[in-house]
């Protein structure tokens, strides 16, 4: 397999990175020791390094899992140590002074528990809904009760910026399609759709918080023009044992909900496991209708077509992996990590055809379809801190995706009297296995007090074969159509370099900046040689961020960065589904990437978050565009790149609090986009106004009860030739907590059944289309959760793996 041979390549990158990364530098070094009454090592205690003349702060550290804690390039001066931790006394060393040379061992301190006979303590902090940090926006996910029983998808609907296509199983953030999504900071290394299938059957119980980042640094892919998703997970407390907890969702909206989540974690001195299985079980009825009108140079036709979509979907998740101590500041950790997915739907199908001249027509067809994902994903990473601080770490992983899409169609025509004309039935089979390979080298430091520099490599190895046959029925034969039935392979290397500086001015002043070099290369050919696409190319991918605190309420912000959206797998990938009789899905091989440029300022007073964004797309990849075909009046819906895209997004978020016990999160966020390019053969200039708004109420009851009461109205947006319509829902959430005996909360979205996609062809066009789908009725869940065994257990080890940043191209 050529990725084997591919992976020779990385004693190359190695080499890179020696020349890439700086020589270590080594200057003075304080360490030392805390412990408590049984001399075993406290870990996470808070060590305060201060100037002995005024106790002016020097600098700070944590204490690791021995106890053991360092401060580097350290000044001459005459110095004492201040250690803190939670349920015990504060502790100081001696004065000692230090040459700012050498490498001084400090004597180990000594801890004592307070002397408090307090049965419990509970420190309870509530987040907002919406944060701003450096470069991202995040939502609080575990504290909306409203979100109880819900899918990540389902939360991703209601967050600010966000769209969520359920008909492509794609994402928008700010009116841009190029998202890409990462989990605990990783990225996933699949086609969006596949991403798109994993979220929906992760329950939110699991999650808790969101991060949306527009404007990425340098050290994370250049690929996406939406900017990221990290979908962060739920982790626990500090200290030795094991623990997990279990959720259990039951609900019904057109048809049976349930979920369930297990994960069970353990935290030894030095090995440490964790392990995560999620299921979902979803029953729905979607209502799908289109209506489409044009003329073939010979008279007006409209086609009209609606159809209930019976369907099921069956998911699950599943994670596992380790940490091992192979010293003090050596870690090798395992992951393995995967999904399986599976979407079966029958779609009773009419479509009504109108014509001004001939004769109108009427056919009944009936889809059957399944979609089956498979992935599996295993990591292994090896981290080192060196005694001055400097860290690196190499990840290797190897991803393996399945999909698996075959339909059946069965066609009966009939005439204007409703006299059977004649009948059709075709299937379609399509196959899709992908396999990746991921290398990186990362290298982090310190130089003096206020610069920190990282640096890396990263190798992308992935190959897909694709595979699509076309069968009509003639008699009781099968037989194969050579104008539909295709295969491809798919070769793609990705190789990459990144160096970023952050620089501290002062207390209030940061700047991050970085340079990301990026090297692609693409070829697709058919399995017997022809080539269909063959590209290589090269692009430099600069960020920076600048940030000035003005003062404990006031924060500003200013960003840059350039960024490249490379089209998935799936819609390079050749295929065709049918939508009706006279409406084709397919795929595009000659889709090309989307260049964008980033600009972006954020401003935040206290809780209050205002941002705007500027930037400017080349090729912009839109899915579902349409193409006529006017001898045979039929529409091909494929990817196709837009020439040229300009947005202008503002967000203003802010919390108010109306009483002691009631709480509003109000969100609000304004896009201006502006088109030009050529589609369906049309020009094609347009622009257009909208608003997303999100409110959010909280009421907080006596006896550990809560209700969250929210809002969504999203306006018109543009996708592409379409205009998407406005849409909103309205949804209500109780929790009731039981403290040691778990928590229950009561939920019902879409109260008024009023969320649903609609679209239609823009202003002006040559082709008439309008259409809708309601995926879902309104929905009724109940979801309980408890949690088991030593609540002070610490999390696992928040780590990074090699591939997640591939996982985006995976679709399904």
């Amino acid at each position: 397999m050529k990725f084997y041979c591919n992976l020779l390549k990385v004693p190359l990158i190695v080499i890179l990175f020696c020349l890439l990364a700086s020589s270590v530098f080594s200057q003075g070094i304080i360490q030392g020791k805390v412990f408590d009454s049984q001399s075993k090592g406290l870990s996470y205690a808070s060590v305060l390094l201060r100037n002995e003349p005024d106790s002016s702060l020097i600098k700070g550290a944590i204490s690791d899992d021995s106890g053991n804690y360092v401060f580097t390039d350290i000044p001459k001066g005459q110095y004492f140590v201040e250690v803190t931790i939670l349920g015990y006394a504060k502790s100081f060393s001696p004065v000692f002074p230090f040459l700012g040379t050498e490498k001084s061992d400090l004597a180990a301190i000594l801890l004592k528990e307070e002397d408090q006979n307090l049965d419990e303590v509970t420190v309870t902090a509530t987040r907002p809904l919406f944060e701003l940090e450096q470069g991202k926006m995040v939502v609080n996910v575990a504290n909306s009760v409203s979100a109880a029983g819900l899918s990540v998808i389902d939360v991703l609907d209601r967050s600010p910026g966000v769209m969520v296509n359920r008909q492509g199983n794609s994402l928008s953030v700010l009116g841009k399609n190029g998202v890409v999504i990462l989990m605990n900071g990783q990225r996933f290394r699949m086609p969006l759709e596949a991403a798109f299938q994993m979220l929906a059957g992760l329950n939110s119980s699991d999650v808790e918080k969101i991060e949306i980042i527009t404007v990425p640094p340098a050290n994370y892919d250049a690929d996406g023009d939406a900017g990221f998703i990290n979908i962060v997970m739920k982790k626990d407390n500090d200290m030795i044992g094991t623990n997990g907890s279990l959720t259990i969702g039951q609900g019904y909206g057109s048809g049976y909900n349930g979920n369930m989540s297990f994960n069970l974690n353990h935290q030894g001195p030095k090995f440490s496991w964790f392990g995560l299985l999620s299921t979902t079980y979803v029953d729905q009825v979607q209502e799908w209708e289109q209506f489409r009108g044009n003329n073939n140079g010979f008279e007006d036709i409209s086609i009209d077509t609606n159809t209930d979509r019976f369907s099921t979907r069956k998911s699950i998740n599943y994670q596992a992996g380790f940490d091992y101590k192979l010293g003090s500041n050596t870690i090798f950790s395992g992951l393995v990590s995967g999904y399986t997915n599976r979407w079966d739907m029958t779609a009773p199908n009419v479509t009504k055809s109108n014509y001004s001249i001939s004769p109108d027509t009427l056919f009944r067809m009936t889809t059957v379809e399944v979609n089956k994902w498979s992935h599996i994903m295993g990591n292994i990473n090896l981290q080192h801190t060196f005694q001055n601080g400097q860290v690196i770490s190499t990840n290797v992983d190897y991803l393996t995706y399945k999909n698996s899409n075959p339909s059946r169609y069965t066609i009966m025509n009939y005439d204007e009297s409703n006299d059977l004309i004649g009948s059709e039935e075709f299937r379609i089979t399509k196959d899709t296995p992908i396999e990746l390979w991921v290398t990186d080298l990362n290298h982090s430091m310190k130089i003096g007090e206020s610069v920190a520099v990282e640096s890396g490599l990263r190798a992308t190895f992935s190959e897909f074969t694709n595979t699509v046959r076309f069968e009509e029925k003639l008699g009781s034969d099968w037989l194969v159509d050579p104008n539909f039935t295709n295969d491809g392979f798919l070769e793609e290397d990705i190789l990459a370099a990144f160096s970023t500086a952050k620089i501290e001015f002062d207390e209030k002043t940061t700047l991050n900046a970085g340079l990301r070099y990026e090297n692609t290369k693409t070829n697709l050919t058919t399995v017997s040689g022809e080539k269909i696409v063959d590209r290589h190319y090269g692009d430099f991918f600069p960020t920076a961020f600048l940030s000035r605190k003005i003062n404990d309420d006031n924060l500003v912000q200013l960003s840059y960065g350039r960024r490249i959206t490379r089209p998935t797998f799936n819609e390079m990938a050749p295929f065709v589904f049918f939508s009706d009789p006279f409406t084709f899905f397919a795929g595009n091989e000659n889709i090309l990437p989307t260049y964008t440029n980033n600009i972006k300022t954020d401003y935040s007073y206290k809780s209050m978050i205002f941002s705007v964004q500027h930037s400017m797309d080349k090729d912009v990849i839109a899915q579902f565009q349409p193409t006529l075909n006017e001898e045979t009046n039929t529409i091909f819906l494929k990817t196709e790149n837009i020439d040229q895209r300009q947005t202008v997004s503002m967000i203003v978020a802010f919390p108010l609090k109306v009483t002691s016990w009631w709480e509003t999160q109000n969100n609000f966020t304004a896009n201006y986009q502006k088109v030009n390019s050529e589609l369906n053969g049309e020009a094609y200039d347009v622009d257009q106004k909208g608003i997303q708004v999100v409110l959010t109420n909280t009421f907080t009851l006596p006896k550990k009860y809560t209700i969250e009461l929210m809002g969504y109205y999203m306006s018109p947006s543009i996708m592409g030739y379409y205009k998407v319509l406005s849409r909103g829902f309205l949804n209500l959430g109780i929790q009731k907590d039981f403290q040691k005996a778990g928590v229950l909360r009561l939920s019902c979205n879409d109260i008024l059944e009023s969320s649903q996609l609609r679209w239609r062809s823009f202003d002006g066009a040559d082709l008439e289309i309008t259409g809708r789908l309601k995926f879902e009725k309104r929905v009724f869940m109940a979801t309980y959760t408890y949690k088991f065994g030593n609540s002070k257990i610490k999390g696992t080890r928040d780590r990074k793996v090699g591939s997640q940043e591939e996982q985006r191209r995976v679709t399904n």
